[in-house]
């Protein structure tokens, strides 16, 4: 329409055109089904949007060449231009940089409370099947709780007829693990009766029309209490993760080493909680922050990202209240060593972490190491592979370096310094073989225990679910 000759009117030429995107009809809707065949089992990229677009044009008022109605309008122009806020200047923490090397009293992060949790969930879990130790997690009381969700789902939707129970939703669960990694391109082949696809376990456990009829009336929260928790934009699924993140936590958290980082879940559809991130292996879909067993990947707290909220911690910034939250739910935060990336950390986190007596490790970037006088990236750039920069800052007792791998990094620690310096192996392009560069321990620790998260999402990734729904929150119950 806006390519129409005739859109524009003659005595307007110089028109501006305002694109306004509404929002859809019937927004308070229970409804959360998208327009997609749900049978075929590979995801397809939504290449349209939601709502409607309308087009608003107006004239530019010209203002005269009389002096009387040029001031007039300025008058009018200055009464009604609102003064830009100006941005509230941030104070910087006073410091005490030296070329010093670090010297922390004491090595942070206790390991015989650890090790007392670890011999306490082998004692428990000793004989245990898969299964049973699946069961562990997902216990009763959760079953329990999705099988009352789902029936309260189903009377408001006027499916009376609808039975659920227990037993149900465990082979219903069971079914999804299986696509996991027995993979068919459409849903219904798995109770296709020809040889060359048939499972018999599937139908015999479940029915095609049973498991459509679960999965339609499959619900977590009671949607008649959305008026009283509307400031929770995850309403459909936050109870759900709130008890899974304690079911998380039920052994305690038997690991000395944490990392927390960011993670996608994989979503095509429409819903306004849905992020982009340029570069990830997924990069449309939900992000949440997971705070993960460095060794083995285990989950111990995820929490779904709901957008801009207010800080309600010391240190502001997005990055450092999610920190700050994770180690929040921790017994003894000061027990562990936890490490992240320069999304989260700062000097700010860090000082406020040490205080703290908890141990973090993170890389970092330039503009958030507050004045630290290393070597700058052009600086360092010149040098050989394998050069270092670092400051010690004394008064906060925070350790800053730079060093030079193939990019240059940057990293604050508050418990980890450069000795005892690590040899590590890297191809030399110039000498045509591999040769032994020097490392600081703090980023040879980063590197070592920075990855719990991407294991989880590698472990995810390998057996993960093939079924889809039209219901936005399937996704996410799916991921935990």
């Amino acid at each position: 329409m806006i390519n129409d000759p005739n859109f524009f009117d003659e005595d307007e030429p110089d028109a501006v055109v305002d694109i306004v995107g509404l929002s859809p009809d019937n927004v308070n809707v229970v409804s959360d089904l998208e327009d997609f065949d749900e049978d075929v089992l590979e995801d397809t990229r939504q290449r349209d949007i939601p709502g409607r677009l309308e087009v608003h044009s107006c004239a530019i008022p010209i203002a005269s060449t009389s002096s009387g109605c040029h001031t007039a309008s300025t008058s009018t122009q200055s009464d009604e231009t609102i003064p830009p806020t100006k941005r509230q200047k941030k104070i910087r923490s006073s410091t005490d940089w030296q070329r010093t090397s670090a010297d922390f009293a004491k090595e942070m992060g206790q390991d015989n409370e650890i090790l007392e949790m670890r011999e306490n969930l082998k004692t428990k879990l000793a004989g245990k099947s898969p299964v049973e130790v699946f069961e562990s997690l997902w216990n009763e009381d959760v079953m329990d709780y999705i099988v009352k969700q789902s029936m309260i789902y189903a009377v408001q939707n006027n499916r009376h007829h609808f039975t659920f129970s227990v037993d149900c939703l465990k082979k219903f669960i069971g079914f999804l693990l299986l696509t996991g990694y027995y993979s068919l391109p459409q849903e219904h082949m798995y109770w296709c009766e020809d040889e060359d696809v048939c499972i018999e376990s599937v139908r015999k456990c479940l029915t095609k029309n049973r498991y459509i009829e679960i999965k339609r009336n499959l619900h977590f929260n009671n949607n008649s209490e959305i008026g009283v928790q509307k400031t929770k934009k995850s309403f459909k699924i936050s109870p759900l993760i709130t008890k899974m993140n304690e079911q998380f936590k039920k052994f305690g958290v038997f690991s000395k080493n944490l990392s927390i980082d960011e993670q996608m879940i994989r979503y095509y559809g429409h819903h306004y909680l849905k992020q982009f991130i340029r570069g990830k292996p997924i990069r449309f879909g939900f992000k949440e922050w997971a705070m993960c067993c460095s060794e083995t990947g285990y989950c111990f707290h995820v929490e779904l990202y709901e957008g801009k909220q207010a800080d309600t911690y010391e240190v502001n910034g997005l990055g450092a209240s999610v920190i700050l939250k994770n180690i929040s739910v921790i017994k003894n935060p000061s027990n562990h060593v936890f490490y992240f990336y320069k999304f989260f950390t700062s000097f700010e986190l860090m000082k406020d972490l040490k205080e703290k007596n908890i141990a973090a490790t993170g890389t970092v970037r330039s503009n958030r190491m507050n004045s630290c006088p290393i070597k700058s990236d052009n600086e360092i750039k010149k040098e050989h592979r394998g050069a270092f920069n670092y400051r010690f800052d004394v008064k906060n007792q925070i350790f800053g370096v730079v060093w030079k791998y193939n990019n240059c990094v940057k990293m604050l620690s508050n418990h980890q310094a450069l000795q005892p310096l690590q040899k590590v192996s890297r191809w030399s392009r110039t000498e045509k073989k591999q040769v032994k560069i020097p490392q600081p321990q703090c980023i040879q620790r980063y590197n070592k225990y920075m990855g719990g998260v991407d294991k989880l999402g590698w472990y995810i990734n390998k057996y993960r679910i093939k079924i889809r729904s039209k219901k936005w929150y399937f996704h996410i119950f799916k991921n935990l």
